[in-house]
């Protein structure tokens, strides 16, 4: 797993609880992708309307749980964003 990885789990995790909610992946895509975007923390083209987040959530919930850890997410952006 990435250390960017971690940088924008860490970033995304609003409640500071070690898990993303959908709701916590695009509240954060929408108010800190543009910053992470310009700091390298994320493709620009990585910052995406609400669909495009709630899709990289359902990519990554692996489980099925609503829930994503650590490990569901980096899973998806290392591949995704090729980290």
């Amino acid at each position: 797993m990435s250390e960017k990885a971690r940088k924008l789990f860490d970033a995304l995790d609003l409640n500071e609880d070690g898990e993303l909610t959908r709701v916590e992946v695009i509240s954060a895509l929408r108010s800190k992708g543009p910053m992470l975007a310009a700091r390298g923390d994320l493709p620009f083209w990585g910052v995406g309307d609400a669909d495009a987040s709630s899709a990289l959530f359902d990519a990554a919930d692996a489980n099925g749980d609503a829930v994503l850890t650590f490990e569901e997410f980096a899973a998806v952006v290392d591949r995704r964003f090729g980290w």
